[in-house]
């Protein structure tokens, strides 16, 4: 539950764009016909011949860059139920990327039907093949999600994140053959058809209902948003703040604030992808960065929402939280007493007993 209660970045991404070796570019040959948009639910390939080109020419350019013939077949194949989605564009503006990965590979002996280009049998896995039919929309879900939190497709320190995501997505662990690393799946092999067109099939088959429940409650209303998850964080713990036989007192003091914050959840959720920190990417002209009189509320909520995590306890899912910590800089003794006293509310005996005291002392 915590990967999707503020683990986000808080701030600015350290990187906007990200590139992927020559090795692992996108094949699409000219035979191929891309079209210059994408359009999710449409096939870019006219018939099966070009479909078979494309296979063909993603594991000849893999095979002959040195990447081993069996993660070959299984990127290629991954790389055609991709794009199957709709998600080839030639333009570069659609695709909303500045470094084309795509590439056009010529055939051996200048036929594709030459049976030089033909993928050998002994590397052809049906269990792959199966693998792929099963779960291949549940890696682009999966990739989307990450991105939106994170801000980039995949790196070491998103392997946990990755591996709790399988699990949720039933993703087996032992399908007839080794499955490619969490670098592999996430990044390398689908890194270049662009985050644009990825995100278009992720939200097309969320709104649908055609990803896994473990999707579905992470896209709604949508992912966390990289940039701004202190904001969105912050919402989540006053809402269950709200929950609290003290809460009256505490909104009384801080309403003005609360509505800031409101307002600002309320133009993330109607935008989200304007307000990532790689909202380029995501096919938006500009970025749209966080008000001043957020910055200002979450200032003045952020150490008492700490402190109420904190006597929320470990078990809790805001407990895994980064954002607001990142934030903030962490708990101080604000929030540490506010911890206290939230744990003594209402208990005989004690020398803070209702929120109304307690603020009146801070």
């Amino acid at each position: 539950m915590a990967d999707y209660n503020g683990t986000a970045f808080a701030s600015a991404g350290i990187s906007e764009w990200g590139f992927i070796p020559v090795d692992w570019k996108l094949a699409v040959p000219a035979a191929v016909n891309a079209p210059a948009n994408f359009t999710i639910n449409t096939s870019p390939f006219a018939n099966d011949a070009t479909r078979e080109i494309f296979l063909k020419a993603n594991y000849r350019w893999l095979t002959t860059h040195g990447i081993a013939n069996d993660l070959a077949f299984f990127s290629s194949m991954l790389r055609l139920h991709v794009a199957t989605r709709g998600t080839l564009a030639t333009a570069l503006a659609n695709r909303a990327v500045i470094e084309d990965e795509y590439v056009d590979v010529l055939p051996a002996n200048a036929d594709w039907a030459d049976v030089a280009n033909n993928i050998p049998h002994a590397v052809y896995n049906p269990n792959v093949v199966l693998f792929i039919k099963r779960y291949a929309d549940a890696i682009i879900h999966m990739a989307v999600y990450v991105f939106l939190a994170r801000g980039h497709h995949w790196r070491p320190e998103f392997n946990e994140l990755y591996d709790r995501l399988k699990i949720a997505n039933f993703i087996p662990t032992n399908p007839g053959f080794a499955i490619p690393s969490n670098e592999h799946l996430f990044r390398l092999i689908i890194h270049a058809f662009g985050i644009r067109p990825l995100y278009g099939v992720a939200t097309t088959d969320a709104a649908a209902g055609h990803v896994t429940a473990a999707m579905q409650v992470r896209f709604a209303p949508h992912a966390p948003i990289a940039g701004c998850a202190q904001i969105t964080t912050l919402r989540a713990t006053i809402s269950q703040m709200s929950k609290e036989a003290w809460w009256t007192e505490f909104f009384a003091k801080f309403q003005a604030d609360i509505a800031i914050i409101d307002t600002e959840v309320a133009a993330i959720g109607a935008h989200p992808t304007q307000y990532h920190v790689s909202a380029r990417v995501l096919g938006e002209a500009n970025r749209t960065m966080i008000s001043g009189n957020s910055k200002i509320a979450f200032d003045r909520l952020c150490q008492f929402a700490l402190g109420y995590i904190d006597h929320l306890g470990k078990k809790h899912p805001l407990s895994g939280q980064q954002a607001i910590s990142k934030q903030s800089g962490g708990m101080t003794g604000l929030a540490e007493a506010f911890s206290r006293a939230c744990d003594r509310f209402g208990k005989p005996n004690v020398d803070v007993d209702t929120m109304a005291t307690f603020l009146a002392q801070t």
